[in-house]
């Protein structure tokens, strides 16, 4: 009885305590549901070893100033679903971006797209920036 008065004088904290299980619920269901893989650089690496890889950039030109990897194909985010066609759906691709969010964002939509083998970068460019790993300019 003690509790339900406490949570009724604290509406502030008895909403953010659902919101946050419900972002929990959310984000465990959708890890789930996720048909595309989330790999940190080292998984990267290892992918890397398919020479067939298609390593796709979803940056903006202006941000492959800082630094891009090696042998990868650029298409900014907004243009994927427009070259999508022009994409081979039986390739292995790892996306990546800066920090990852845009990435996740395309290997969500690749995969949902009959893609088959789909992978993002977690922490995306700044993530291999971080790991020392080499990079073009």
């Amino acid at each position: 009885m003690e509790f339900i008065q406490f949570l009724q004088g604290e509406l502030l904290l008895t909403g953010t305590l659902f919101a946050l299980i419900i972002l929990l619920i959310v984000n465990i269901y959708s890890e789930k549901n996720r048909k595309y893989q989330v790999v940190d650089t080292n998984g990267a690496v290892s992918l890397m070893d398919d020479d067939e890889l298609i390593i796709l950039d979803v940056r903006e030109e202006k941000e492959r100033t800082a630094g891009f990897l090696t042998n990868d194909l650029n298409i900014p985010m907004g243009q994927v679903k427009a070259k999508m066609d022009s994409l081979d759906k039986s390739k292995n691709y790892l996306v990546y971006c800066k920090s990852g969010t845009r990435s996740d964002r395309i290997a969500d939509i690749l995969s949902k797209n009959d893609f088959q083998k789909v992978s993002s970068l977690k922490g995306g460019f700044n993530a291999w920036l971080k790991a020392d790993l080499p990079i073009q300019r």
